[in-house]
């Protein structure tokens, strides 16, 4: 097999397009948008590989991976294993994952390690064999290594805006970061589109959409995204939105803006085109909903340390079971000193007195 020294610099050596969900400011529908373009994407039909790239990992908790991955992002970044290697299969047919784990915090500088530059990440990416038609990934926010790489390993590039008085700021420093990348670790790298997160239907919603329409005007995806409270309710349970809710507004959106990535933003599908897709999703849910419910029956959280065991959900249940023995503990403390006042009272005056007078003798 291609050693993971030369495969950069080998003929058709990236063979999937690659998709970077991204933007410099946190809290903007990153990780909601990555998972549910991913899942549509494939719910059309596309091969796709979802890589969680962010230390928070919150794109791998909606996938019920915990005990299936085996290897993960850590073990490519450190070219312990190939990309084939590295995806492990989901619950919904054309879509897989190479999951995300904490230790990237530790790793913050592997992408420079044998390569000089950032580009440990595109290098990592090169298939030998059963290339996807998409690589989806879910950036951290700021500007760290880990972005920077996924910039570099990347085509295109997905920008999620949540609304705000600071909105157009946040979208302003991040095509800055694109043009710096552009003009150095990756010119190929181009906007596929900017999107409009989470709308609300009041001043500040209306006034936000305008300024982006007006300043940015053949850069926004022709999909926008509403305030859909069934979206939080997903991302509370830990499951994507297209399959909390396969019938919901939100969900067909995302399968609209899937459309415009296949066929170029402002592309419009019909309800025909869009129907096998939502079927598609609807039957994911139908065959997936009780292993979700299960998991929120669970009382321990698996989701804090995929690829090796939740560890970070057994450290939270000491925490909270050491807390429970810590408020045990005061009460018992506050029973036992009220039945030391009691039984000074009674019992005190006369032992005190015996004392006194043995001292005195």
């Amino acid at each position: 097999m291609t050693s993971h020294e030369d495969v950069f610099d080998t003929p058709q050596a990236r063979q999937p397009t690659i998709l970077s969900v991204y933007n410099q400011k946190g809290g903007v529908g990153k990780t909601t948008t990555s998972v549910n373009l991913a899942l549509t994407l494939a719910a059309l039909g596309k091969s796709v590989v979802l890589i969680d790239f962010d230390p928070q990992s919150s794109a791998t908790s909606n996938f019920l991976l915990r005990d299936k991955a085996k290897v993960g992002i850590n073990d490519l970044l450190r070219q312990e294993t190939f990309v084939e290697d590295a995806i492990t299969p989901t619950a919904f047919d054309g879509l897989s994952m190479i999951v995300g784990a904490r230790k990237l915090y530790s790793l913050e500088h592997a992408l420079d390690s044998r390569g000089g530059s950032q580009r440990g990440l595109r290098k990592a990416l090169h298939f030998s064999r059963n290339p996807p038609d998409y690589v989806v990934i879910d950036c951290p926010p700021a500007l760290g290594h880990l972005a920077a790489g996924a910039l570099a390993a990347s085509d295109r590039l997905v920008v999620p805006v949540f609304p705000g008085r600071y909105a157009l700021d946040g979208l302003r420093r991040t095509l800055q970061v694109v043009e710096h990348i552009q003009n150095g670790l990756n010119p190929n790298l181009s906007l596929a589109g900017i999107l409009m997160m989470s709308i609300t239907n009041d001043e500040v919603g209306r006034e936000s959409m305008t300024q982006l329409r007006t300043e940015f005007p053949d850069l926004m995806f022709r999909t926008a995204f509403p305030y859909d409270v069934d979206v939080v309710k997903a991302t509370y349970r830990r499951m994507p939105a297209a399959i909390f809710t396969p019938e919901g507004r939100t969900t067909a959106r995302f399968a609209a803006l899937a459309w415009e990535i296949v066929h170029g933003r402002g592309s419009t599908p019909d309800d025909a085109q869009l129907k096998p897709a939502l079927e598609r999703i609807q039957a994911w849910h139908e065959a997936t909903d009780t292993s979700y419910s299960a998991r929120r029956a669970s009382s321990i959280d698996e989701a804090d340390e995929p690829s090796g065991g939740g560890s970070g959900a057994r450290q939270a249940e000491r925490a909270r079971s050491g807390r429970g023995g810590m408020g045990a503990g005061l009460v018992g403390l506050v029973i036992g000193l009220i039945a030391g006042f009691a039984l000074g009272a009674v019992v005190g005056q006369p032992v005190l007195g015996k004392l006194l007078a043995g001292l005195g003798g």
